[in-house]
């Protein structure tokens, strides 16, 4: 089996579910969409006359189902396998909240997301997250500023005097322990 869950013995066949060796119906569902999509696209472009596309693949680090079909090509399996979050690697950022923004433009690009209002909303989502990154990046106070607006401990509590005479942006501030990104965008805004 290959990571387009196309068998390496017949070209062209594509399988998903039991067969693969795992059980539950989530998993069968992960891999038919893979399988299916691409038996599509080679289906579609042999009616063309034209060669194999490359396959439409998903790696570990995109969702779980490329987590899912990575260890079922590489590592097989000796029962019935199971897709367990803490099999990935990638699990913090595989998450629902951004899984437009991991996929979706794959999927455009294969020609599996063809509605114009879904694209421009896409688009219009990954400029504003953009903006708001910039925003961060450039938005700078002293230490002391950002302590005073946001509490002392904000800004590392006691070891803050160290540090005073520094200037941050809110992009560094938010990388701290502690802070959250609506305190930031509070004191940002007072500003």
């Amino acid at each position: 089996l290959t990571h387009a869950l196309e068998t390496k013995t017949i070209g062209g066949l594509y399988l998903a579910g039991q067969i693969c060796g795992t059980t539950g119906y989530e998993e069968a569902a992960a891999q038919g969409i893979i399988a299916g999509t691409n038996a599509g696209l080679a289906a579609a472009a042999a009616t063309r006359g034209e060669k194999s596309p490359s396959p439409f693949l998903l790696g570990r680090d995109e969702g779980y189902i490329g987590v899912l079909i990575d260890d079922l090509v590489t590592r097989g399996t000796t029962e019935p396998y199971r897709m367990f979050t803490s099999r990935a690697e990638y699990r913090i950022s595989l998450r629902a909240d951004n899984a437009d923004l991991r996929l979706t433009q794959k999927a455009i690009d294969y020609g599996l997301v063809t509605d114009e209002e879904r694209i421009t909303s896409l688009a219009a989502r990954e400029t504003l997250i953009e903006d708001r990154i910039e925003d961060l990046r450039k938005f700078r106070l002293f230490v002391t500023d950002w302590a005073d607006r946001g509490g002392k401990d904000l800004m590392g509590g006691d070891q803050m005097s160290k540090k005073s005479g520094q200037k941050k942006s809110g992009e560094e501030v938010l990388g701290m322990p502690h802070v959250t990104l609506s305190a930031v965008e509070r004191i940002i805004r007072d500003v």
